[in-house]
């Protein structure tokens, strides 16, 4: 092609998308921090009063026309405010009445849902690999982190701390450390307040069972050097983590 041609070639607008979306991708602003700040606002006038108890997710999802998954981690951002308060079996209740809009904080960075959309692409993928190249020496690292997380079934902070581990000694198995560094890094993400809250609303001890029972079909797949299967039981462990997250509250 010459140079000619290229110069004739359109050079794409910068106003492909809509303004506010460009406003969005360039402050980093994420669909439930817009959210949050949009219920608030409709509190803030009115519509909503104290003491009121709001639609359901569904019905936010529909009105803001966003996933359910944003909607809950709008309410969680406005719990851990304190402008709402969420009753399991009951529904979303306004707790508290903002001074105005500004004053909502929510965290930076990705929300929980997003963090575990990443981690089911990311930790597959070293699951396959770890049981395609792991050595025996892993698999003696890797069970005694299971073991840990067995043994921890009624310490959530123990039970966490072995979780983690579980999922560096699968990075380590691939050989490669910056996969080490990227699972650190992912889970650093998680001790967010939202994910916080989000725990306390669901995280229980027939979780963690459950959770463990997953860990063991990850080790039996990778003992087996099964990749196909190491990479689905990662893929239905962060599913069951999902699908309990996003359970109904009313």
């Amino acid at each position: 092609m010459s140079v000619h041609e290229l110069n004739e070639i359109e050079k794409p607008s910068n106003n492909t998308l809509p303004e506010s979306a460009l406003e969005n991708a360039e402050s980093g602003e994420r669909t439930y921090q817009r959210l949050a700040e949009q219920i608030m606002a409709l509190i803030h006038e009115g519509e909503f009063a104290l003491g009121a108890r709001l639609p359901s997710e569904r019905g936010l999802a529909d009105r803001f026309q966003v996933s359910r998954t944003a909607v809950r981690e709008a309410v969680i951002a406005l719990e851990v405010q304190e402008i709402v308060e969420v009753r399991l079996g009951s529904g979303i209740y306004v707790r508290g009445l903002p001074g105005s809009v500004k004053q909502l904080y929510v965290p930076a960075g990705p929300g929980p849902f997003e963090l575990l959309r990443a981690r089911r692409l990311i930790e597959g993928e070293i699951a396959g690999q770890a049981a395609d190249l792991r050595k025996d020496g892993d698999i003696d690292r890797i069970y005694a982190a299971l073991a840990e997380m067995r043994d921890n079934c009624d310490d959530k902070r123990a039970n966490e701390a072995s979780d983690l581990k579980f999922h560096q000694r699968l990075a380590e198995a691939t050989g490669n450390t910056v996969l080490v560094h990227v699972i650190t890094a992912l889970w650093e993400q998680l001790r967010g307040p939202i994910w916080a809250r989000l725990e306390d609303h669901f995280h229980t001890p027939a979780l963690r069972q459950a959770s463990l029972a997953d860990h063991q079909k990850v080790f039996s797949a990778i003992v087996s050097r099964d990749v196909v299967a190491a990479r689905l039981a990662m893929h239905e462990h962060i599913d069951r983590v999902v699908g309990e997250f996003v359970k109904g509250w009313a």
